[in-house]
């Protein structure tokens, strides 16, 4: 403020001294252009160079707003323009969201056209036109967006892939989850889509392969890895048992299939049981009794146990007396009393298998357990005590049987 004052006290200061000179002497300006002249007072001459100032001034200050309001006008276009691609990007991918393919399909593209990078709207069509049943239209769109974003090929072909699985496409599939791998071998989202198809296409052995990547990467945790592992080799053994090889080969084959398993995993209860399962369909009873025998000496369970009395070994005296020395160390095992009872029945010692079932009843009433004593009674002539255990049986099937009318009185 005080630099304005102390200004304009210098111009008033110069103003009045210019003014008095002229008044003492107001002395005169002679300008001459070609035959033209002009002569005029001092003052006259001094006022018009003011006046030419202040136009040019007012000149300049005109010119410097109208450039401004073009500049103004150009960024007043570009806003309207931004905010028109953005509210068609937003109104396309709700149009997706709520699977209006022909809609989000249009917003996206109509705004994609007027974006630098378009690449998420190029995306959304993909999926929009895959929606349509438009496989080409997909691949065009896919194709534009990895050739103008090089650098989110990631993005293109996990999008890519995804399409193609929910096409069914799953070779097409397979082949792009495997560039992608190679190229990003430690993305979880690729992991986990190449899981699926693996899965989808029944590639066990391929996906018995990625599992230390999958727990690595964080895909499963210890819990889900254990439950896949088992899926995939249980799996790959009801595969091998059923190769189109004769019954030798396939027999070969599953042998050639459990040694595969990692041995860890060769313990594992539920694998047993496949395998032993698997041996049984396949006529391989020795194998699948050698098999439990060694598994239960090493490690007891009452699901295996159960599964030995199911199988028939080369010496079946043997078989009983080896089952029996487990029972003293289990002498109320419900299972192992069942196990017991058949192996018995095999024997042909009927009264000791009636003994181990009526013992296996009495600890546990299983449906097993009272459907295979009542069979034995009905068999030794023992009708009541046979109904009594077979109608116990029966309605301990109940719950697995819907709920029906019978008749009030039975049928004669």
């Amino acid at each position: 403020m005080r630099r304005v004052i102390l200004k304009l006290l210098v111009v008033l200061l110069i103003a009045g001294v210019v003014g008095a000179l002229i008044a003492r002497d107001p002395g005169y300006v002679l300008m001459v252009w070609g035959d033209a002249s002009l002569e005029t007072s001092l003052g006259f001459a001094m006022l018009l160079l003011v006046i030419a100032w202040l136009l040019w001034r007012m000149l300049a200050v005109i010119l410097g707003l109208l450039l401004s309001s073009r500049g103004s006008l150009e960024a007043w276009r570009h806003r309207r323009q931004e905010r028109r691609v953005r509210q068609e990007t937003t109104r396309g991918l709700l149009a997706l969201i709520e699977g209006d393919w022909p809609r989000a399909r249009k917003e996206l593209d109509t705004a994609a056209g007027h974006m630098d990078q378009p690449l998420v709207n190029q995306l959304g069509a993909a999926r929009a036109a895959h929606g349509m049943g438009d496989i080409a239209g997909r691949d065009g769109y896919l194709e534009a967006a990895r050739t103008g974003s090089p650098e989110a090929g990631l993005a293109v072909g996990i999008t890519r892939a995804a399409l193609e699985m929910d096409d069914g496409q799953w070779e097409q599939a397979l082949a792009t989850l495997l560039r992608l791998r190679k190229e990003n071998p430690r993305n979880a989202e690729v992991l986990r889509m190449l899981r699926t198809t693996y899965e989808a296409v029944e590639d066990w052995q391929s996906l018995a392969g990625i599992l230390p990547d999958l727990r690595r990467a964080g895909v499963v945790d210890e819990a889900d890895s254990e439950t896949l592992e088992r899926q995939v080799w249980s799996a790959e053994l009801h595969r091998a048992a059923r190769v189109d090889a004769g019954q030798d080969g396939r027999q070969r084959a599953l042998q050639q299939a459990w040694s595969r398993i990692p041995k860890s995993l060769r313990k594992d209860p539920i694998l047993l049981q496949v395998q032993v399962r698997e041996l049984r369909t396949l006529g391989a009873e020795t194998s699948a009794e050698q098999l439990l025998r060694e598994s239960l000496q090493s490690r007891w369970d009452d699901d295996l146990i159960g599964l030995y009395g199911w199988v028939q070994g080369e010496d079946t005296a043997a078989q009983l007396a080896e089952a029996e020395a487990w029972l003293t160390a289990r002498p109320n095992n419900p299972a192992l009393l069942l196990a017991l009872g058949r192996l018995a029945m095999r024997h042909h010692q009927w009264d000791k298998a009636r003994e181990y079932l009526e013992a296996s009843v009495a600890q546990h009433k299983t449906v097993e357990a009272e459907a295979e004593l009542g069979r034995l009674l009905l068999h030794l002539g023992d009708h009541e005590a046979a109904a009594r255990h077979l109608a116990d049986s029966v309605r301990q099937m109940r719950r697995l049987l819907p709920e029906l009318p019978y008749p009030d009185q039975p049928m004669s």
